[in-house]
């Protein structure tokens, strides 16, 4: 291998492991017949280190700690790690291979079942120095990215590489590969549970770890994102608590009416005393980006909030922070999306006695014209109908347009255009016997967290040459909050019901009021007003014949660009950057 990667060779199996060591916790591990390539940040490497009897033991490395503990427990050791982990390990005396991924996909990895073989890696480029993959594009990834803005585990962009899931392992012998799930989600509410009780556990659960991530790096080279938030607050605020000096918190402002939140940055900035840094990202910004994204990600990815995760990341870095805390994962285990709220709105209609549901005011609805309040109360009605989760992506603009209106005939011929709300049931199903909130809850924390928020971070932040960490999905966080009723975690009208009721003496209270936003780009108001970005969605999408007309119509592509010049919201605008980028992708 020519391409800077350290390498080891078993030629009486046909094997070879490689490493890259670009940042701490990456790299080989060798002894005779067994090695290990990995890329772990295991927060619970001094427990584990005990469990083996290598404490005191000088220059071992996360390798070969890896190795004893598989030796010591066999597989079951996969369900003691903590933290993010993705690796190889090879047990020679066995001719075994394995290789694993941890319980949320923070470290993820790929692979590729080929004829005579098995490859894996941690990106899809490393899996292409093969050049027997072949680079046929799935077809069905492409629908799914234009649904999503991301490419959901198991899928990739290429049809002969898959995702590994998260919590998932591969078990590589005598030419065949199995896939093992070691951990998952599991909700088991409490209803002994009262408010009373989760309000004085969860600041001490979430603290907790927070504590885990904190001794982990220096802390003067360790900072938070802060958004404003609940989520970033939390790290940020109990991370100046615990390490006794202010919290290094780095935070992005746009001068765009309506998306600049930096004054929610600097109001929990305040009231935990953290270093503020603020950076404000611009449309010469996006620029300077967009080129570099392709190859960052491997495959088409529509997220636009990468532009201000990079340069949040890039200001950390030039204030010679290494390591970033984010706040990802809390909107997921303590139900903070506001999609959880409108589920129990339509879940409502269902107190109806069913006869007076489907034999009067249905039928009434169907035959009455469809304007004004009648048109919003049969909407209502169908979605409730639909059932989850094709109910939970129903706002979708794929979900709510005729597939042969968007896609070209021959395209939508050769797949199934339910496949991506066919793997969102998967998961939906894997979660029976939860309440529906918690199902939506599990659906989230494997396309939302896995697929999307973290890819989005992890790889943003480790292009501009930082590390980061995710202190709310701390597993033994994740866990107890599967413990939480879901009536106390969503009510009617209120997301993060009892998370918000338990953190109100922590934090400022225009912080509990805070509406949801996140760290949204204002690529829609910028394409009407930023002569070079509007050129450049121009020249790409509605110049020539874009790539993308392959699969999508060009009469659909200019009706959303007619709908963009007249609409005032940033819905259009924003699904353009989808297909915008996936344009610059092919």
């Amino acid at each position: 291998m020519d391409n800077g990667a350290q390498t080891l060779t078993f030629g009486d199996h046909g094997l070879v492991l490689g490493a890259w060591t670009e940042f701490s916790g990456q790299g080989l591990w060798s002894d005779n017949n067994a090695a290990v390539a990995y890329d772990t940040d295991l927060t619970n490497e001094a427990e584990l280190r005990k469990l083996v009897d290598m404490a005191n033991k000088e220059g071992s490395n996360p390798g070969q700690l890896l190795w004893a503990l598989y030796t010591r427990l066999g597989l079951d050791f996969l369900d003691t790690l903590r933290g993010a982990f993705g690796f190889a390990l090879w047990d020679g005396q066995n001719s075994k291979l394995l290789v694993a991924t941890d319980p949320f996909g923070i470290r993820p990895v790929v692979y590729s079942k080929k004829s005579g073989g098995f490859v894996a890696a941690s990106r899809i480029k490393h899996i292409l120095f093969d050049d027997q993959i072949s680079t046929e594009i799935d077809l069905e990834a492409i629908y799914h990215y234009l649904f999503f803005q991301a490419i959901c585990s198991p899928v990739s962009i290429y049809k002969d590489i898959r995702k590994l899931e998260p919590g998932k392992a591969l078990h590589y012998e005598n030419n065949s590969l199995r896939d093992f799930t070691y951990y998952d989600i599991r909700y088991k509410p409490d209803t002994s549970l009262g408010e009373s009780y989760c309000i004085a556990t969860i600041p001490r659960e979430v603290e907790k770890a927070v504590k885990v991530y904190v001794p982990l790096s220096n802390p003067e080279k360790t900072g938070c994102f802060l958004s404003g938030g609940t989520d970033s607050s939390s790290v940020a605020g109990f991370c100046t608590k615990l390490t006794g000096r202010p919290a290094k918190t780095f935070s992005i402002g746009f001068d765009e009416p309506g998306y600049n939140e930096l004054d929610y940055a600097h109001t929990a900035s305040r009231h935990f005393g953290t270093d503020q840094n603020d950076y404000y990202v611009t449309p010469d910004d996006v620029l300077g980006l967009i080129d570099l994204l392709p190859s960052i990600y491997d495959e088409p990815f529509g997220n636009a909030s990468v532009v201000p995760a990079y340069y949040c990341a890039r200001m950390a870095r030039d204030h010679g922070v290494e390591v970033l805390l984010g706040g990802d994962g809390g909107d997921e285990i303590f139900g903070g999306n506001e999609r959880y709220v409108t589920n129990l709105i339509f879940e409502k209609y269902f107190i109806l006695p069913r006869t007076l549901r489907i034999a009067l005011l249905e039928p009434l609805l169907a035959q009455l014209p469809a304007a004004g309040v009648l048109y919003k109360a049969g909407r209502y009605v169908r979605r409730a109908n639909m059932g989850n989760p094709r109910r939970f992506f129903s706002y979708n603009l794929l979900a709510e347009t005729d597939p042969l209106e968007i896609f070209q005939p021959d395209y939508v011929s050769q797949f199934d255009t339910n496949c991506f709300i066919n793997l969102a049931k998967s998961h939906y199903d894997q979660a029976a016997s939860a309440h529906d909130t918690d199902r939506l809850l599990y659906i989230d924390m494997k396309f939302t967290i896995t697929d999307n928020d973290l890819r989005k971070v992890t790889q943003m932040v480790e292009a501009a040459g930082v590390q980061v960490r995710y202190p709310l999905l701390d597993r033994d966080l994740v866990d107890f909050t599967t413990t939480i009723p879901p009536t106390l975690k969503v009510k009617s009208g209120r997301n993060r019901y009892i998370f918000k009721l338990a953190m109100e003496a922590f934090f400022p209270q225009a912080i509990i009021q805070k509406k949801k936003h996140g760290m949204g780009l204002p690529i829609a108001p910028w394409f009407k007003k930023d002569s070079v970005l509007s050129d450049l969605l121009n020249d790409n999408l509605f110049n020539g014949v874009p790539r993308i007309t392959q699969y999508v119509r060009p009469e659909f592509i200019n009706k959303l660009k007619t709908a963009f010049q007249e609409d005032t919201t940033p819905y259009y605008g924003d699904s353009l950057w989808v297909f915008l980028i996936l344009e610059l992708w092919l």
